[in-house]
């Protein structure tokens, strides 16, 4: 007499369940890399819009050499300059905030002459490594509109430490470092700098 044995043993299932269980792991990994690449890509368009659209409205506004610091931000809301991904913080309208709870804030300053800027504080976060390396790309980008990027870096260790990087007009001159030389290596160097613990990575685009 033959005996049928019908459905699948309890270690079959075990194993089934393992497999489904590692490519449900990497499908999540996968997937959250993807998502990663997608918000950081969208934060590169935004920034660069936004650094090209305050640009643009600080040339129509008159300076005001009394002012010793004058947020424009509210601003670049009211006549719908804010790119995807950048609101007014509902706390203080001088500042925005992005897709990863960055403080951004425009601004027309007196001093050293009559400026603007745009300044950025990345959030301490695990891809905060990858912003700063997008704001440095965009600096590139602008080096001929640019004065600078004034690196700022607040260390609980070290306090303060600041770096200029010099547009295209102030390198003629023979100010360096170059926003127009920066190499890949370097960009990802100075951003490795800036991982220490403790310590948050601040970038003011400056220019007349």
């Amino acid at each position: 007499m033959k005996f049928y044995q019908y459905g699948r043993s309890m270690v079959e299932m075990l194993g089934v369940l393992a497999i489904i269980g590692v490519l449900s792991v990497g499908a999540i990994a996968g997937y959250s890399k993807a998502m990663m690449k997608y918000k950081l890509n969208k934060y590169s368009e935004s920034m660069t819009l936004l650094l090209a659209n305050a640009i643009q409205l600080s040339k129509q506004i008159p300076t005001e050499q009394a002012t010793i610091k004058q947020y424009r931000t509210e601003l670049l809301h009211k006549l719908n300059l804010l790119p995807d991904g950048f609101k007014l913080d509902e706390n203080d309208n001088s500042f925005l905030i992005d897709v990863f709870g960055n403080n951004t804030h425009f601004a027309g300053r007196s001093g050293f002459g009559y400026n603007w800027v745009l300044h950025t504080s990345l959030a301490n976060s695990s891809s905060s490594f990858e912003q700063c390396q997008v704001l440095y790309r965009i600096g590139k980008e602008f080096s001929s509109e640019l004065i600078k990027i004034y690196r700022e870096e607040d260390s609980a260790e070290d306090g303060y430490a600041y770096q200029s990087i010099w547009g295209d007009n102030d390198c003629a001159l023979g100010k360096t470092p170059c926003l127009k030389d920066l190499t890949l290596n370097d960009i990802y160097n100075r951003c490795t700098n800036s991982q220490r613990a403790n310590t948050t990575f601040s970038a003011s685009f400056w220019w007349w």
